[in-house]
């Protein structure tokens, strides 16, 4: 099975933004560890980007929209941008996939609960096996007018639902273990 590593959204509103990512507290470690692995064993690796249409986050060209420097000092294969939580959605992954003959996608990045799942569950349907790395994959607090949930259970949350149907939910070790 030839693989892709998905890097999705590592970007400064995630760190220095309006939406600072709390949990897992290790993440971006974690995603630059996937990454280097990925690298190692010829894994196709899609940095992807995401801009908002509207609202104050993720401003095309601000430096919170800009990729995590850390995450481009890596050498990754694609730098895809989206505009919507999934990043399937009017771009060229899908074409990307098909053109490196990738049978499986492994997510990483953020958020765990919006584009990570969403993307994941997009591939699902696609038909591309889906591994959804729980440690290197991360989110926040939120607190709106329907509940509060902390970053911590929203987390655990999503990875129990993605883990029933979707995905393979397995640490960054664990999958590093898998694939070599």
């Amino acid at each position: 099975m030839k693989k892709a590593l998905l890097v999705i959204d590592v970007q400064n509103e995630y760190f220095t933004g309006k939406l600072k990512v709390t949990y897992p507290t290790n993440s971006l470690d974690n995603i630059l560890k996937v990454m280097d692995y990925a690298k190692e064993n010829n894994m196709v690796i899609i940095i992807i980007q995401h801009t908002a249409i509207s609202g104050d986050t993720f401003i095309r060209n601000s430096n919170e929209w800009q990729i995590h420097p850390r995450i481009l000092e890596k050498p990754y294969d694609y730098l895809i941008e989206k505009t919507k939580p999934s990043s399937f959605h009017e771009t060229n992954l899908e074409e990307i996939l098909k053109k490196e003959n990738i049978t499986g996608v492994i997510v990483s990045g953020y958020m765990t609960q919006m584009c990570c799942d969403t993307t994941a569950r997009e591939a699902f349907h696609k038909g591309y096996h889906v591994e959804f790395l729980s440690d290197a994959t991360g989110t926040i607090d939120v607190n709106n007018e329907v509940g509060t949930v902390s970053s911590e259970e929203l987390h655990k949350v999503t990875l129990i639902t993605q883990s029933l149907k979707f995905s393979n939910v397995i640490s960054s070790d664990e999958w590093m273990k898998l694939n070599s």
